[in-house]
């Protein structure tokens, strides 16, 4: 893993932060990497820097986080304020309102994310979006969210290091994965999974901006097996993905969903990048395409 980086700089729905130990052992050597949903870029963040990288997401609102936090002057301005804001309720109900302000833009998605219950909480409650709470609890056995905002300024310092030379990108994942494949190419997919393997979506609410029916599923597991490089993809098990992934490697972990709900991943490994993995396990012929480490 990237040493330095203790904290992700945003709870995001769905973020691989603490489960990439589990994910980057079948991350095999490569060139160019991309994580086209990216979120809080979880996996990213954790990996030994590549020749290139490509960070994409349809969210507005996450791209201009890292939009930011790639320009030094803005990034610096940015923990300035996260450092000078309270954790207060007023602070956080405001945050829900939009500015055209890059950096307070971004200072008011890292309140939503953090000041808010549920690792939902960056989303606006437009549209059906999951609403949440202010995270006013003070009985926790640990640090309290308070006590963790004071210290998250003193995290993004690492965050900004290791962001340097990441392309990033705010179009259709499709159109990445296609414009940046290749046959060293590896791409982390981590898709919003299928709406009947998550309880949150019953009732009509929604965890992120840009969700995907059935149909936009089946599209990208067509495009996926179309790539020439390397695909590991994470989800639930589904029928969908079962049938579509059948000559796929496999790879099932417990991990915890919010409220400390106990569930199982999923990863599906393509042919290639399967092969990658055994060629590098029995050392035959391998060539680490790694450059660099910790920035």
């Amino acid at each position: 893993m990237m040493s330095g980086i203790t904290r992700p700089p945003v709870r995001w729905h769905g973020a691989k932060f603490l489960m990439s130990r589990q994910i980057l052992p079948h991350l095999p050597s490569h060139r160019l990497y991309t994580e086209v949903y990216g979120g809080g870029a979880g996996v990213l963040l954790h990996k030994p820097r590549s020749h290139a990288e490509v960070y994409n997401d349809l969210d507005e609102d996450i791209v201009n986080l890292f939009r930011v936090l790639q320009d030094t002057s803005a990034a610096a301005r940015l923990i300035e304020l996260l450092r000078l804001t309270p954790f207060a309720r007023a602070e956080f109900e405001l945050a829900y309102e939009w500015s055209p302000e890059p950096v307070e833009r971004a200072r008011r998605l890292v309140i939503r994310s953090f000041m808010g219950f549920g690792s939902n909480a960056h989303s606006s409650t437009q549209r059906g979006h999951q609403s949440t709470g202010f995270r006013s609890n003070s009985n926790r056995s640990g640090t309290t969210p308070a006590h963790d905002w004071a210290n998250l300024p003193e995290a993004y310092p690492a965050i900004v290091a290791r962001f340097r030379g990441v392309v990033i990108e705010h179009r259709d994942a499709v159109e990445v994965l296609q414009r940046h494949d290749g046959e060293r190419a590896l791409h982390y997919v981590d898709p919003p999974y299928v709406h009947d393997t998550r309880s949150m979506f019953k009732g009509g609410k929604s965890a992120y901006k840009h969700e995907m029916d059935l149909a936009a599923h089946k599209c990208l597991l067509g495009v996926l097996r179309g790539l020439k490089g390397m695909v590991v993809l994470s989800g639930y098990a589904h029928p969908l993905y079962d049938a579509a992934l059948d000559d796929w490697r496999r790879i099932e972990f417990e991990a915890y969903a919010d409220g400390a709900r106990p569930r199982i991943e999923v990863l599906w490994i393509n042919p290639s990048a399967a092969a990658a993995l055994d060629r590098e396990h029995a050392g035959i012929g391998v060539t680490p395409l790694f450059c660099g480490g910790a920035a």
